[in-house]
């Protein structure tokens, strides 16, 4: 680190200076600098660069819109002397910011910042450096944005305001901060034993569908002439209002009201208690952050059981049916097949990402079926275009395939196994998963809304082969040519690249246009059936292509070993 040289004539050991601290928060930010810069230098870079260029004015266009809402909203508030609905404001911005840090991951790092504490540092100064070193992600920068915005219409309602607002909301800003470090240390803590993470993803998945549920029931926007269940949320309003008003948000907003009132002892008061939150969360993070200075370890590797002994007659009994299962029959899997399924099968119920973006399309569906029935409007493209949707979630997973085996792919490379029957596993895992979406839907469909055409069923089936074997080519390649390690006890890290992500958006848009065309097509012809052997025929190239690539896997794995270890193997 900067500033440790020995200078001659100085004693061995001198004091600690200021200097050598800047010296090395100067290195620090210099070091992510570079790290940011030379990730464009490595293979691959160029289109990482191009992905973040092509997704970057999509988060801006996403985030413009709520950090303007915060800015009128406080204006129209204040100047309609609508004071006592401020705590929307601050409420929404504080679920805004816990939104953004679940959906938008951070960049991730060519290293862990846990290593600066091999070097000579204090506590504070760790702390300090662990703070300051994600201070300028998404959430921080979005959040802190809408809370500008939101002083900024204040401001203009009520000039008078600003200092004080402006004040209150620094507060609440570094309260957010403070709160989303603990949160995140404290549940990857909760991450790192493999009962919590599964337990983790059962709430995970279940909150967000319930999300969408009471999104879609009790939003006046959804009801079309339904009954208006808004008075209920209304109801448990203000059931929770008393609750909320001592939480961060509350506080803040009661603040700014107060001071608005002239009731300044109120205003100081709301203050320091939100300044109290602020510091409660900046202590129970510290107190992480000094468990993992001292040398804790998150890794699950750390909490794995003992390992038994095996008795010797158990291990000959298992030796003769492993040689039973070498004589297997024709139609039988191979043991390298079968244990690979088995191990992606256990990832299946690990991957909270995966499970999800399996179950949420066919709920979904599942929500709109009644209104989908009620209203006619689709047609019979209705169920096409459930089954495509449904394939955004799966298919996008598929990009990386070595992902969630980490450093464990190094024995790949040392035993006799081919990364044909790996990856074939690991499409047969996805395609059945393909597979039970497609029928999910079509008995939602049938029981909620109406039954599709058996032409229209026969012809998505055939355009679900030709859609997956496609993406199960590519899928395969990129794989490989870009792995992304997937660590199940971090939180918020995106588990493709970014630009594996649009080349699977990609992909499957463009089967999408490739089906809707053959039925355009057909349908102007006025053969409608001729949908099915077209597409069947896109299948069936769609599978030749993917034995092709999958038979040359292996030659493509041993020519990106060294990128595949520095990448899947690094801490």
């Amino acid at each position: 680190m900067a500033g440790l040289t020995d200078t001659p004539g100085k004693p061995p050991n001198p004091p600690w200076t200021s200097a050598q601290s800047r010296a090395q928060f100067a290195a620090l930010a210099q070091l992510r600098w570079c790290i940011f810069r030379n990730a464009f230098r490595r293979k691959g870079g160029v289109g990482e660069l191009i992905a973040r260029i092509l997704i970057f004015p999509v988060l801006a266009l996403i985030a413009i819109f709520p950090i303007l809402g915060a800015g009128f909203g406080a204006y129209l508030l204040v100047s309609t002397d609508r004071l006592a609905m401020l705590s929307s404001i601050t409420w929404g911005v504080f679920l805004l910011w816990q939104l953004v840090v679940l959906n938008i991951s951070a960049p991730g790092l060519s290293f862990d910042i846990n290593t600066i504490i091999r070097f000579p540092l204090s506590f504070p100064r760790y702390l300090t450096a662990r703070l300051f070193f994600g201070l300028l992600s998404a959430a921080n920068v979005i959040g802190t944005l809408a809370l500008i915005a939101a002083d900024i219409g204040i401001g203009v309602a009520k000039p008078s305001l600003v200092p004080w607002a402006t004040l209150t909301l620094f507060v609440f800003s570094l309260a957010n901060i403070f709160f989303t470090r603990m949160a995140i240390t404290w549940v990857e803590r909760w991450l790192s034993t493999r009962r919590a993470s599964e337990i983790f993803t059962a709430l995970i998945i279940f909150g967000s569908l319930g999300f969408q549920y009471i999104n879609l029931n009790f939003n006046p926007a959804f009801q079309n002439g339904h009954v208006n269940k808004s008075p209920i949320l209304i109801k448990i309003f203000n059931r929770l209002r008393p609750v909320a008003e001592l939480l961060p948000p509350g506080l803040a907003a009661t603040s700014i009201v107060s001071s608005a009132q002239a009731r300044h002892f109120d205003a100081i008061a709301s203050l320091l208690g939100l300044a109290t939150f602020g510091c409660i969360f900046l202590a129970i993070y510290a107190y992480r952050m000094h468990r993992e200075f001292r040398g804790e370890n998150l890794s699950q590797v750390s909490h794995q059981p003992a390992a038994t002994r095996i008795p010797p007659s158990q291990r000959i009994s298992g030796l003769q049916s492993a040689t039973a299962q070498s004589t297997r029959g024709p139609l039988s899997l191979s043991p390298t097949l079968s244990a690979c399924l088995h191990k992606e099968l256990i990832y299946l119920r690990r991957n909270t990402n995966q499970l999800y973006g399996f179950i949420a399309p066919v709920f979904m569906v599942f929500l709109f079926a009644n209104r989908i029935g009620a209203s006619g409007v689709g047609g019979s493209l209705i169920f096409p275009a459930s089954v495509a949707y449904s394939l955004l979630g799966v298919s996008i997973l598929s990009y990386n395939g070595l992902g969630m085996d980490g450093p464990g792919v190094q024995f790949y490379f040392i035993s006799p196994t081919r990364f044909r029957d790996v990856f074939l596993a690991k499409n047969l895992i996805g395609f059945l998963l393909s597979l039970i979406e497609f029928i999910l839907i079509f008995g939602v469909l049938a029981f909620g809304a109406r039954t599709p055409p058996p032409l229209i069923a026969v012809a998505t089936f055939c355009w679900l082969l030709f859609t997956t074997f496609t993406n199960g080519a590519i899928g395969n390649l990129r794989s490989l040519s870009a792995p992304k390690k997937i660590n199940l006890s971090k939180i918020n890290r995106a588990q493709t690249s970014q630009l594996s992500a649009i080349i699977a958006l990609g992909v499957v848009l463009a089967c999408f246009a490739i089906g809707f065309a053959t039925v355009l097509f057909c349908q102007h012809l006025g053969q409608p059936w001729l949908m099915i052997p077209i597409l069947l025929a896109f299948a069936i190239a769609a599978l030749i292509f993917y034995i092709r690539v999958l038979n040359r896997l292996d030659a493509i794995a041993l020519n990106h070993r060294e990128a595949i270890a520095e990448e899947l193997c690094k801490t």
